[in-house]
């Protein structure tokens, strides 16, 4: 499925961090005291809601064409570029990522995946003073000014894709803004690397319509756009705002957070609709209302010692929510298990957007 990302128009859907429509999973916290060997096993109720989430683990990269033709509208592209990425840090919050880098005509090199001149130039990062920073910094004509028209483009996304420190559970986009045709890596190359990541490619044509053919060709969510920021991000957020309305697969998971010391697994228990295989529910899920799943989850401790971690609600192998999981250290008493579950606190916890599968980074 197409992944896309709302980063304006929340306030008028309702989208607003904190608000009611929040993903969840419940219980929002468990603590248990395990001797080594044993085992205890939880319900856990994922809900993902209607209309759409409130929270979200997002990575958003983005890479400008610095090439001599895009003198008239680069100013636009890095207005547009900071615009978008600050209206998601305001949204999100501290669960944004950023990351900035340029291309030409002969930059897009594997010599030159390391500044200076670099198509990496700010790599995934949460302090948004530095994705700020960079995207100031990008300059017209560096690495170089082109000439031949055609840049970079398909070597620099495939770098980025392969490259970049993506964060584990992340939900994660490419923002690729040109005024040209795209040359480099094969196509297939290109499409290959950001599934592996789970990479959703947007591009922003500031030209007379190549750039988009050719990122449509990549499977991109494709923009022709003024040199007005504002129009820019409006036309992104309208256009990508409806990739929330559908999901294939729910799933819980700690992502390994729990290692080496407490062993989590989980088996699907109970979907909205669909079926359940294995860890997952499976089936084709849209937001028109809300929708509950549940999972048997197993903790088994497997060694000494106080083990803090978040186990995730995952839609589409993208964190929606979080739960925070605590246990005990060395020497503790195992606590009988009740049957409604082990200590559980209730809470709200609210993580959200949607992703296709993700590798840990």
């Amino acid at each position: 499925m197409s992944l896309k990302l709302a980063a304006l128009s929340f306030a008028a859907l309702g989208f607003l961090a904190g608000g009611a429509l929040a993903d969840s999973i419940s219980p929002d916290s468990f603590s248990a005291d395990l001797a080594v060997g044993e085992s205890v096993t939880i319900t856990k109720t994922v809900t993902i809601s209607a209309g759409g989430p409130s929270d979200a683990l997002i990575d958003a990269y983005f890479l400008i064409d610095t090439s001599g033709s895009m003198g008239g509208v680069i100013n636009a592209a890095k207005s547009a570029a900071g615009d978008i990425f600050s209206t998601i840090a305001t949204e999100f919050g501290a669960g944004v990522a950023g990351g900035v880098g340029v291309f030409s005509e002969g930059a897009a090199l594997p010599s030159v995946i390391a500044p200076p001149g670099s198509v990496i130039n700010q790599d995934v990062t949460t302090t948004t003073a530095n994705v700020i920073g960079a995207i100031n910094n990008v300059t017209l004509n560096v690495p170089d000014g082109g000439g031949d028209f055609p840049e970079s483009a398909n070597t620099a996304i495939e770098l980025v894709a392969e490259n970049a420190s993506w964060r584990p559970g992340s939900n994660r986009f490419i923002f690729a803004f040109s005024d040209a045709s795209s040359k480099g890596s094969p196509d297939a190359d290109v499409i290959a690397a950001l599934a592996a990541e789970g990479i959703q490619l947007v591009s922003l044509d500031f030209g007379g319509g190549a750039f988009t053919t050719d990122m449509t060709e990549l499977g991109a969510i494709t923009f022709a756009s003024s040199a007005t920021p504002g129009s820019i991000v409006a036309d992104v957020t309208a256009g990508i705002v409806a990739g929330f309305a559908e999901y294939e697969t729910v799933t819980v998971g700690d992502l390994d957070g729990g290692d080496p010391l407490i062993d989590v697994s989980a088996i699907c228990t109970g979907a909205d609709i669909g079926s359940c295989i294995g860890d997952s529910a499976v089936g084709d899920y849209d937001r028109s209302t809300d929708r509950t799943f549940t999972f048997d989850v197993t903790f088994t401790r497997n060694a000494d010692g106080t083990s803090v971690f978040d186990t995730f609600a995952l839609v589409d192998g993208g964190i929606v929510a979080s739960e925070a999981d605590r246990f005990s250290g060395a020497d503790v008493a195992p606590i009988p298990l009740p049957a409604a579950g082990w200590m559980l606190m209730a809470g709200v916890a609210g993580m959200g957007t949607l992703a296709r599968r993700r590798k840990s980074a």
